[in-house]
C-alpha cells in the first residue's frame, strides 16, 4: 500500500515519516524496503493515473521480485498531494528526501516540476516526470532531471507541421494558458508555423484557472481564422470547446496532449468531431501485453488510463531496473544508470540526452471521429 502524504502534515507526523521503520528498513531475513515517490496532485484525474500507474508497476515488480546488493527489495510508494501548487510542490518534494526516497515520479505539470528541481538535485535523486513537458525544464542543467515526454520544441514542431501539412491550414489563432508550458508551446509553434508559410492572425492568452471565454471568442470570431491552436489542458480545453461550440463557431480545433479527457480514446466528451490532438508516445495499444495489462488497471483502479499512465508505469520500472544494473540504491548511481539506458516500455523506447530530455520522442495524432478517437498517424 502506499505511503500518503498530506502538505498540511503537522511536523510530529514529518519526523514519524522520516524515523519509521518502514522506510528503508533492514530486517534479519536480508530484506529492505525501498520507497518511490510519486507526487501531483490527486484530486486531478491526470495525477490520480500517474499514481496509479506506479503502484501497478510496484506491483508487478515485487511480485517477480526485486534483489540488490544481496538484499530482497519490496517497494512502496510515498504518495505526496501537492495540489498542483508550487509551495505545497516544494513542500511535498522535501519531505519526500527526508522520507528517504531513491526517485521520484512527477511532479505533474512544468511549473511544479521546475519549482522543485533544485531540491532533488541538491539531494541527488532522480525526478521523472510522465507529464511535465515543457523546454525550460531540462534547461535548468540538473543531471537528476529526466522528461519522459518530448518536450515542447518537438511537440511545436509536430504540432505546426499538423496544422499546416494536414489540415492546409492559412490563417491560425493561437490561445496559450498562462503557464510555462503553454508559453513554450505558443512561441516554438509560432516560429515554426512562420519557416511553413502560414500565418498567426491573432494571439490570446487564458489564465489555466479562468473559465470566462467571452473575450477569446469574440476574437476567433473577428480573426476570420480557419483554425484555432489551444495550448491548453483538461478540464479548461474542455470547457473551451464547449464554449466554442455553443456560439456556433466552426473553426477547426488544434490541441496538444494534455488536452486529452478522462475517456480518452474511448469518448472524445464535449470536443466537435474534426478536434486533432497531438499525443505522446506511440498508441499504447500496440504495445505487448497491453490489452492483459489494460484489463488488470481497469479492475483495480478507477483512475482514467490515459498515455500518461504508461510514461508513469515505465518510470518506475526504469528506476527498477537501474537498481538491477547497478546493483544498488544509491541515488547518484541510479541517475548516472538512467542517463545511460534505452528501454523498451509499454510507452515506447525511452531514452534520454544529456540534459535529461527524452531522445528520438514519438507522438500520435488522433481526430475526433463520431465522438471518439481515431489514429491518424505516428510521428516522426
Amino acid at each position: 500500500m502506499p505511503i500518503l502524504f498530506h502538505a498540511t502534515v503537522s511536523l510530529l507526523s514529518m519526523l514519524g515519516l522520516l524515523f519509521s521503520p518502514c522506510v528503508q528498513a533492514q530486517t534479519r531475513d536480508s530484506s529492505q524496503t525501498v520507497l518511490i515517490g510519486v507526487i501531483g496532485p490527486m484530486a486531478m484525474p491526470r495525477g490520480q493515473s500517474s499514481r496509479d500507474a506506479a503502484q501497478m508497476a510496484v506491483d508487478r515488480i515485487n511480485s517477480q521480485g526485486l534483489r540488490v546488493n544481496g538484499k530482497n527489495i519490496t517497494l512502496r510508494l510515498f504518495v505526496a498531494d501537492d495540489k498542483n501548487d508550487l509551495n505545497l510542490a516544494a513542500i511535498a518534494a522535501r519531505s519526500a528526501v527526508a522520507a528517504g526516497v531513491v526517485g521520484v515520479i512527477g511532479h505533474l505539470t512544468t511549473d511544479t516540476s521546475i519549482a522543485t528541481a533544485r531540491i532533488y538535485s541538491d539531494a541527488g535523486i532522480p525526478q521523472m516526470s510522465p507529464t511535465a513537458a515543457g523546454r525550460e525544464f531540462t534547461l535548468l542543467g540538473y543531471s537528476t532531471i529526466f522528461q519522459m515526454l518530448g518536450h515542447s520544441d518537438y511537440t511545436a514542431q509536430y504540432l505546426a507541421e499538423t496544422a499546416v501539412k494536414v489540415l492546409r491550414a492559412k490563417r491560425i489563432m493561437l490561445i496559450d494558458n498562462d503557464t510555462v508550458l503553454g508559453k513554450a508551446l505558443a512561441k516554438s509553434f509560432t516560429a515554426a508555423v512562420t519557416r511553413l508559410g502560414s500565418t498567426i492572425v491573432e494571439t490570446d492568452r487564458i489564465n489555466v484557472k479562468s473559465s470566462d471565454f467571452n473575450t477569446t471568442m469574440s476574437k476567433i470570431r473577428n480573426s476570420d481564422a480557419d483554425l484555432v491552436f489551444f495550448a491548453g489542458v483538461v478540464p479548461q480545453s474542455i470547457a473551451f470547446a464547449t464554449r466554442l461550440q455553443q456560439l456556433g463557431l466552426r473553426t477547426k480545433l488544434l490541441l496538444a496532449g494534455g488536452a486529452i479527457n478522462p475517456d480518452f480514446p474511448r469518448k472524445t466528451e464535449e470536443y466537435p468531431d474534426g478536434t486533432l490532438v497531438l499525443v505522446n508516445g506511440y498508441p499504447v495499444e500496440r504495445a505487448p501485453d497491453f490489452k492483459r495489462l489494460e484489463k488488470q488497471y481497469r479492475e483495480k483502479y478507477t483512475s482514467p488510463l490515459i498515455p500518461q499512465s504508461w510514461f508513469a508505469y515505465d518510470a518506475v520500472a526504469m528506476l527498477a531496473e537501474a537498481m538491477k544494473r547497478t546493483d544498488s540504491l544509491n541515488p547518484h548511481l541510479l541517475v548516472s544508470a538512467l542517463h545511460q539506458m534505452k528501454y523498451n516500455g509499454m510507452s515506447g523506447p525511452v531514452s534520454f540526452s544529456t540534459d535529461g530530455s527524452a531522445e528520438n520522442p514519438r507522438y500520435t495524432l488522433y481526430r475526433a471521429e463520431q465522438q471518439s478517437w481515431k489514429t491518424l498517424n505516428t510521428l516522426p
